[in-house]
């Protein structure tokens, strides 16, 4: 199968689109504007498959249409929002050209935030900041892909996605943006599983203070022992432990 190469956008690219037009402003046909004016921003890979604008322009369509479906771009509720992280991680970690080496590129990202979709950006996070549209763990739509990519359950279960639709936005948080646990993606379901069995027993209100202290000590405890090395039910269970410390420390 000849895998479908995305575009590229640079640093430079990034910077320059951000400073010529608001971000608040920018839509698809002015990021291209701009894209035509200097070549050089764009890239693709020098070899292994074939070039396909075609592919990005199909992926900004989807996420328009579920950002739309969610409230965009009148709707900008924390529960519009949330229901388009959710719809949208599932879509892309479904996506069977997004299973390739190109979504590990933080320059394809860029490329789909910038230009593809840069008013969804925006409308999802409306203070722009640059590190919505650059690749990386913040970048808007490549932290949905990492979730959707990493709390898939699997086709076989009865609730694949299951840990994607429950997951607060602080849970998922603690989770992508600290590489020991993000990286590692037998712990990082082991912690999302037992945020959600918590959250049945206490409630999603409290879960915020449960979490950042539990998930502290889950890497103290990675420190000692290969958590993820662990069979699955001792795994399961020294997470459960580290949960159940958090949350007696905090009620003492």
């Amino acid at each position: 199968m000849s895998v479908l190469l995305l575009p590229r956008l640079t640093a430079l690219g990034i910077s320059n689109i951000l400073e010529s037009v608001d971000a608040n402003q920018l839509t698809p046909i002015k990021a291209r504007a701009i894209i035509e004016d200097g070549a050089s921003m764009l890239s693709y890979a020098a070899s292994g498959g074939s070039r396909s604008e075609d592919l990005a322009i199909e992926l900004g369509r989807a996420i328009r249409d579920i950002a739309i479906r969610s409230g965009f771009p009148e709707n900008s509720s924390q529960v519009a929002r949330s229901r388009f992280d959710h719809e949208a991680a599932i879509y892309l970690a479904s996506h069977p050209e997004l299973g390739t080496g190109e979504s590990l590129r933080d320059d394809v990202w860029s490329y789909l935030a910038t230009v593809i979709a840069p008013d969804i950006v925006a409308w999802r996070y409306p203070d722009c900041a640059p590190h919505r549209f650059s690749g990386g763990v913040r970048n808007t739509l490549q932290r949905l892909w990492s979730r959707g990519q990493v709390l898939d359950r699997g086709e076989a279960h009865p609730d694949r996605w299951g840990l994607v639709r429950s997951l607060s936005e602080d849970a998922a948080v603690q989770i992508f943006e600290r590489p020991s646990v993000a990286g590692n993606v037998p712990l990082a379901m082991a912690i999302a599983e037992e945020w959600v069995a918590m959250a049945a027993k206490v409630g999603r209100g409290r879960m915020e203070p449960i979490m950042r202290r539990a998930t502290k000590l889950v890497r103290l405890r990675n420190e000692i022992v290969d958590i993820a090395g662990l069979p699955a039910e001792a795994r399961k269970a020294l997470v459960a432990h580290c949960f159940e410390l958090a949350r007696a420390s905090l009620e003492n």
